[in-house]
């Protein structure tokens, strides 16, 4: 088999959430950062034809990137890599993976359509004024996306509205967990400190919990 673009810069951006992978027959992946507080799920255009684990997935896609489009043959314990490589699998029980019960999200009270301009434009911000947070604010009239430092109340910020809302409320992301594959979003807060971000191109989703921070006023 062959991985598409899309698939490949997709498991680049999912190493940045977690090293190791474990991939599941069919054309669904999913991992899971090491602190359990961000969980992806996506579809993919290709069918994986068994179960295999990955201990280190940017050596996995170092190792892909000795080719152009790669033959990728899936045995038992390895991975045959352009004809060339046998790369090895790992033990399932070595890796931090995804539980295998669904994820039930609940009905969320906060919802808005973040564009791709809008998030890179907060944290390219973010980056250049030494913010560490991201937070989306409700006044009871309008939702902002901003860059900020809730620890520090004279600090630089970076606001851009994204939507209504008849509620108030600040919930808290820290920068380093809003690691999302280019594209716009459909984005839903819940009270109770979960977020999901929905492409509205392609079947992923990001389940990123808020901080300890956040607070909703109704």
């Amino acid at each position: 088999m062959r991985l598409s673009e899309q698939t490949v810069s997709l498991l680049k951006n999912f190493a940045g959430i977690n090293q190791n992978i474990q991939f599941k027959t069919g054309n669904r992946l999913q991992t899971i950062s090491a602190q359990k507080n961000i969980l992806v799920n996506a579809e993919v255009p290709e069918s994986f034809p068994s179960d295999f684990a990955i201990y280190d997935l940017n050596k996995m896609l170092g190792v892909m990137s000795l080719f152009q489009d790669p033959e990728l043959e899936i045995g038992d314990k390895t991975m045959k890599v352009g004809g060339k490589v046998n790369y090895m699998f790992a033990d399932p029980s070595m890796i931090v993976i995804p539980p295998e019960k669904e994820l039930a999200f609940p009905d969320a009270e906060v919802t808005f359509m973040m564009s791709n301009s809008d998030f890179i434009q907060t944290t390219k911000a973010a980056g250049l004024l030494g913010l560490p947070h991201v937070c989306v604010v409700g006044d009871g009239s309008k939702i902002t996306l901003g860059a900020t430092d809730v620890n520090n109340s004279s600090s630089d910020d970076f606001v851009t509205e994204v939507g209504s809302t008849d509620k108030t409320f600040c919930m808290v992301f820290k920068i380093e967990n809003l690691k999302l594959f280019a594209g716009d979003y459909n984005v839903e807060i819940t009270s109770k400190g979960i977020s999901k971000f929905s492409h509205t191109s392609i079947n992923l989703q990001y389940f990123i919990a808020t901080e300890s921070d956040s607070s909703f006023g109704g």
